[in-house]
């Protein structure tokens, strides 16, 4: 089978590997799509400190058809159309006993610390492997474990009906977690200093509120759109240390904040003033328990998640798509790769 790996620094390769032999308590998983996501990117740059290379096959967001499965507990079968939850846990650690499988502190992540999706088989767990609905084709299905993410974030910070809810950052996940809070009923805001994802962010993707950061005034922007209450919830999608050093000034008191982005550099944030407005700080990893709801929200079609799609390219020619999405990421949000047909 073909494999797209990645053995170094800007160093992709197609490898020509053995088709993976059934074993027990997993499936071997025609790859049909896998989105390439900002890790993949940073491990083809060689900033991602926590890849290990040689990968062989990047990627973690795939979907595809499965092609062997023993007998399992899941109802999965031979032909089942899956999206696979690429979070690979130890079970036996003190977060996974309690159903934080996503924080485990062994865990082994598809394309980042073991191999990845972009090959024409896979083998996977069978219990993170979920079945695909009909009418959800392969195309939007490509987007559930991003659109995963950005609901993890927003259910760490209890995004609930009515709230409003500031968001920095308008590439992918921050997009997906504006339409979490759109699924739970609250109002997303987006933050970002760049106009052109603003304005697709409004007038393609329905959103209410955004606002370029460039103009200032920020917290006097969110002021405004609040009625001078300041919004309940913010979700950083950055890891950018002046938006964190400033992040007590987007909420209100007793608001909550998340943070999803990654931080490169040292982060100085003002605890004095997060205790004297009594913040709640989460950080979000990954995800836990959410590809049923992403499956249901991509079914139900409700939100246009899918015009975030930029490209969809072929598997030879993914090596020369992210060259350009690291030169030209302004012209990218979601690029999706067609593994088979």
């Amino acid at each position: 089978m073909k494999a797209l790996s990645i053995t170094g620094a800007k160093e992709l390769v197609m490898e020509d590997l053995p088709v993976p032999v059934l074993t027990r308590g997993n499936a071997v998983v025609k790859m049909a799509m896998c989105g390439i996501c900002g890790s993949d990117l940073t491990a083809y740059m060689g900033t991602n400190p926590t890849v290990r290379y040689p990968i062989h096959g990047l990627g973690h967001e795939g979907v595809g058809i499965i092609t062997e499965i023993g007998k399992n507990d899941r109802g999965l079968k031979v032909g089942d159309r899956v999206a696979l939850e690429p979070y690979i846990p130890d079970h036996t650690c003190h977060m996974c006993r309690i159903g934080r499988y996503n924080n485990c502190v062994d865990i082994h992540v598809c394309g980042v610390h073991k191999d990845g999706m972009m090959s024409e088989y896979f083998l996977h767990p069978v219990d993170l492997i979920h079945k695909l609905p009909d009418s959800l084709d392969f195309r939007r299905a490509a987007l559930v474990e991003p659109l995963t993410i950005g609901l993890h974030g927003a259910a760490r910070a209890h995004v609930s009906e009515g709230e409003y809810v500031v968001i920095f950052g308008v590439g992918t996940i921050g997009l997906m977690a504006a339409f979490a809070c759109r699924s739970y009923k609250a109002t997303p805001i987006l933050i970002d200093i760049v106009e052109e994802r603003l304005g697709y962010a409004a007038n393609k993707l329905g959103m209410p509120y955004t606002y370029n950061s460039k103009n200032g005034e920020v917290s006097e922007y969110l002021r405004k759109v609040t009625c001078g209450k300041m919004p309940d919830v913010m979700i950083d999608c950055t890891g950018a240390p002046p938006i964190l050093a400033s992040m007590h000034d987007y909420v209100c008191y007793g608001g909550r904040i998340v943070l999803v982005g990654w931080s490169h550099n040292s982060v100085t944030i003002n605890t004095v003033r997060c205790m004297q407005k009594e913040l709640d700080i989460y950080t979000s990893r990954n995800s836990c328990g959410k590809f049923p709801e992403a499956i249901r929200i991509l079914k139900e079609d409700r939100f246009p998640i899918e015009k975030l799609i930029t490209k969809v390219v072929n598997l030879e020619d993914t090596d020369e798509t992210m060259q350009d999405m690291v030169l030209n990421s302004g012209n990218y949000l979601k690029v999706i790769v067609e593994i088979t047909k």
